[in-house]
């Protein structure tokens, strides 16, 4: 049976949730190439957002890196969305650790691997209870494909393929270094995204995305 999240008894979870809800790459990155402003670099942007917005289905599996202040989580994460359901699997080295992130009909659902259930009404909202930080859960869905929240005001970057250079949204700043493409779309495989306000504390979230597959299997 759920029940409210107890701060005290989650805290060694906050680098499990952060390490699901926000995707980040391992590896230094490479210089970003200059920006394109021209009307035809945006007009691909537009076209790849319509192609990936067409998709009812997805998968990735990212190693995943979170540093904060002197702390620091590694975990491999296995990330699924059918339709309107998404289950996000992550485990610690060695497969210690981890648990199930469910995020269906408006509900968001952890498991622990040690069987303990944490349930809130959206994830936004569940991990603010488990961290005590205000944290943009629900536009890592659309980061991680390279997309922009359209619920969020924001400043994008293009290179002159269309392809995201930098998204600034919601209080964070997401950086691609590194594309591949998949069934023809260019998909981010190497992603740094820190907070935007200098004032909090400083945390950084890299992400390396081993595999990309592109509708249903």
């Amino acid at each position: 049976m759920s029940r409210a999240v107890n701060t005290r008894s989650a805290l060694p979870w906050s680098g499990v949730i952060l390490g699901v809800v926000v995707l980040a790459l391992a590896g230094c990155a490479a210089p970003l190439p200059e920006a394109d402003r021209s009307a035809v670099a945006e007009a691909a942007f537009e076209a790849r957002t319509e192609q990936l917005q067409a998709l009812d289905a997805w998968r990735l599996v990212a190693r995943l890196g979170l540093s904060s202040g002197e702390e620091y989580w590694s975990a491999q994460l296995n990330w699924r969305m059918l339709e309107d359901e998404q289950v996000l699997d992550l485990s610690g080295p060695m497969g210690r650790g981890g648990g199930r992130l469910t995020l269906s009909g408006g509900q968001a659902l952890l498991v622990t691997r040690t069987g303990e259930r944490f349930q809130a009404q959206d994830p936004d909202t569940l991990v603010a209870r488990v961290l005590g930080e205000s944290i943009p859960v629900g536009g890592m869905t659309y980061w991680v494909r390279g997309l922009l929240d359209p619920e969020a005001s924001h400043q994008l970057d293009v290179d002159a393929e269309g392809r995201p250079l930098r998204i600034q949204q919601s209080g964070w700043r997401i950086e691609y270094s590194e594309f591949e493409e998949v069934d023809g779309v260019p998909m981010p495989v190497a992603m740094v995204l820190e907070r935007d306000d200098l004032e909090r504390d400083d945390i950084e979230l890299r992400a390396r995305i081993g595999r990309w597959q592109l509708g249903q299997p």
